[in-house]
């Protein structure tokens, strides 16, 4: 937590550094109780990892802690930007030491919020075309946009340019530093392309941010409650839910029934404590659950269609009459290579539409199709040495073409 770690200039700084010989390169400060930013509770450990002093972690992609729910930043950091670091003999080599972060949520934070929006609107969330970490911590910093759901709300409608709040914030964005009327406005276009023609279940539980919940853990629960109404249902469910009240009522359901197993269903495999302790700490923080909620409203949000079996995520169980016809339902797909104009994250989303369950980067076993473009390369190799189906682009732009047909 960078903004708790004082940088000392003074006489007695001598006092206030503790060097340990040679493995010193540590500013020693005693630890606050709680994050000054947004006064969730502090973690101070010790890390076996190796540091280096003059590693820039300042810098570290917001993507890459996002989904963990903390940024750690190692005292080494701070001492990168100490004028007197020689003075200090701070040392340079990779050292053990200690972290300090703030467990609370990472959007309620103010100096770690924007990670969450980045890891919102990533490729693997909403995909949100053309905006980087630098311009939206710009938004945020003049307040035009504090949630995902924000820029959604003024932009995701078809008619958004006859709006005056558009119009307004619009202007806004235009006028800050790097950007100008275009880049406002194809960022105005992409949100509204993202709304209009929406994400799958598993992209929006993704996109909230909820620790321990990566892309397969947010696929699982997709298939799981099936709508973003009954997901939501589950978290508000969720929200009241206290052990004290459990124990004195046996017929009260513990949270999250469908993925911890009970009476009523198995439990599904690659959900643990760690998630589902997640999902209940999310419940119970109502400005979370109001951007969950207000971001369901700003865009389209696809049901899944398939009832996965609860051993095995990867196989088909009952399906509705309506799903049997989607050329996909249900298979695991993976892309290689660059297919004809098309790119891969289009072809993402028409599988998707079209029932694919995933659409994961890498190859497994529990793969069930791979779309070969031009350049394929290794992962084509893979596939047929597993024995997965490979087909090329010319046959599944025929498959995509049939489908919009029929």
């Amino acid at each position: 937590i960078p903004q708790v770690l004082k940088r000392i200039f003074d006489d007695d700084i001598e006092e206030s550094i503790v060097l340990r010989g040679d493995k010193s390169g540590w500013i020693c400060l005693d630890p606050p109780e709680t994050c000054p930013a947004c006064g969730s509770k502090t973690a101070f450990d010790d890390v076996g990892s190796k540091i280096r002093a003059d590693s820039n972690s300042k810098n570290k992609k917001s993507s890459d802690v996002a989904n963990n729910g903390s940024d750690d930043v190692s005292f080494a950091t701070i001492a990168d930007d100490i004028e007197k670091r020689d003075e200090l003999k701070i040392s340079t080599d990779s050292e053990s030491g200690q972290v300090m972060r703030c467990t609370g949520p990472q959007l309620l934070c103010q100096p770690r919020a924007v990670g969450a929006i980045v890891h919102a609107y990533s490729r693997a969330g909403l995909d949100v075309k053309g905006i980087s970490e630098s311009r939206l911590r710009q938004l945020m910093e003049e307040n035009i946009i504090r949630f995902p759901a924000d820029l959604f709300a003024v932009f995701g409608a078809e008619s958004f340019e006859d709006s005056p709040k558009a119009k307004d914030m619009l202007d806004k964005i235009a006028d800050l530093p790097g950007w100008g009327a275009l880049s406002s406005r194809n960022l105005a276009e992409s949100i509204r392309t993202v709304a209009s023609e929406g994400v799958p279940l598993s992209r929006y539980i993704y996109a909230l941010g909820i620790r321990f919940i990566g892309t397969q853990s947010s696929q699982l629960i997709a298939s799981a409650y099936k709508n973003v109404d009954a997901f939501l249902d589950a978290l508000d469910e969720a929200s009241t839910y206290s052990e004290t009240s459990s124990n004195d009522d046996e017929d009260i359901k513990p949270p999250f029934a469908l993925l911890f197993g009970g009476k009523e269903a198995e439990k599904v495999k690659g959900i643990g404590p760690s998630a589902i302790s997640a999902l209940v700490s999310f419940s119970k923080e109502e400005t979370l659950m109001t951007a969950a909620k207000d971001l369901a409203r700003s865009l389209k949000i696809y049901d899944v269609n398939v009832d996965v079996e609860r051993d095995n995520p990867n196989t088909i169980g009952k399906e509705s009459k309506e799903s049997l016809s989607l050329p996909f339902q249900g298979m695991t797909i993976v892309f290689t290579g660059t297919l004809p104009g098309m790119s891969r994250i289009s072809a993402q989303k028409a599988v998707t539409k079209l029932g694919a369950k995933s659409t994961p980067n890498s190859i497994s076993k529990l793969t069930n199709l791979v779309v070969e473009g031009e350049k394929g390369g290794k992962k084509s190799r893979r596939a047929r040495d597993l024995g997965v189906k490979v087909i090329d682009a010319d046959e599944f732009m025929n498959l995509l073409n049939d489908s919009k047909s029929s």
